[in-house]
């Protein structure tokens, strides 16, 4: 299996992107891993789980996409299980 973890759109990506109409609406899918326990770049001492912490960041940011008119449609969680043969 190859997993890419890309961070930075390729230059075609990009042109896609910019010339997307203005109009029309942009779905996007994040899937998030967390750690258990949070950890901040700048060292900070939580008991947060990194889920707990992103929770917070998440609200913040749907704060924001309402003043541009966006929403959240759908937040949900699963877990997986390794299966042994």
């Amino acid at each position: 299996m190859i997993v890419a973890n890309l961070q930075r759109p390729s230059e075609e990506q990009m042109k896609m992107f910019m010339e997307f109409p203005d109009d029309a609406p942009i779905k996007m899918v994040n899937l998030l891993k967390f750690k258990i326990k949070a950890e901040y770049a700048d060292g900070r001492s939580t008991d947060l789980s990194g889920r707990e912490a992103y929770a917070i960041y998440a609200q913040e940011v749907q704060e924001h996409l309402k003043k541009v008119g966006a929403k959240l449609t759908f937040l949900g969680f699963a877990t997986s299980q390794s299966t042994e043969n």
